[in-house]
């Protein structure tokens, strides 16, 4: 004996459930619910999301880290990128290329007993080229002209200690004139240079 499939669905109207054999599928029936005529249909299956709210959940958590985790590298790199900018400008400060130095030697001043006034000198290494200069500029603040001038420098590196010598020459220097000297220092040690003596001829 063949058994008759029943279906299940709905009301048009109230929404009630309702059984009914599946060759009925399709006619129209009092419903036994609200009592109007419904056709009958299977009934449709219920809006699902997709994705699992868990999942959903989950997702925001992890971009929300991972944003986090982003942030922070970031700051991180600025950090090391300030420190390394810090640590050059330090180096640049202290190298011999551009450091300034005494422009006396000693207990006497050499520059003053001449009649002359000194800069303060710096060492600086030319660039595309290993040769360094001491360099400053030599004041004649007399009224007359100053013949001959010769200048000697001691050199010393960057504990104190004198590695050496160096010295310039110019032939003139007007009243109130200045000359810009440039040094040959020969010892790659030197990082500072003080005026050992200024003399002229007379």
């Amino acid at each position: 004996m063949k058994q008759t499939k029943f279906l299940r669905g709905e009301c048009e109207h109230c929404q009630g459930h309702i059984e009914f054999p599946a060759e009925s599928a399709g006619l129209t029936t009092d419903c036994p619910h609200c009592g109007k005529q419904t056709e009958l249909l299977l009934a449709l299956p219920k809006d699902e999301a997709t994705i699992p709210r868990a999942t959903i959940v989950y997702t925001v958590i992890a971009v929300i880290i991972l944003v986090a985790g982003l942030a922070g590298a970031m700051i991180a790199l600025k950090m090391a990128e300030r420190k390394v900018a810090h640590k050059k400008t330090e180096a640049v400060t202290e190298a011999p290329s551009a450091t300034p130095t005494s422009a006396v030697a000693g207990p006497g001043d050499p520059i003053a007993e001449a009649g002359f006034e000194v800069s303060p000198i710096t060492i600086e290494k030319t660039k595309g080229s290993s040769l360094i200069y001491a360099i400053g500029t030599l004041s004649n603040p007399s009224e007359r002209q100053r013949f001959g001038v010769k200048i000697h420098f001691d050199l010393f590196d960057d504990t104190g200690q004198k590695v050496g010598t160096a010295k310039d020459y110019q032939s003139l220097i007007e009243p109130k004139g200045e000359w810009k000297f440039r040094a040959l220092v020969v010892t790659s040690k030197a990082t500072s240079a003080r005026v050992a003596s200024v003399t002229e001829e007379k």
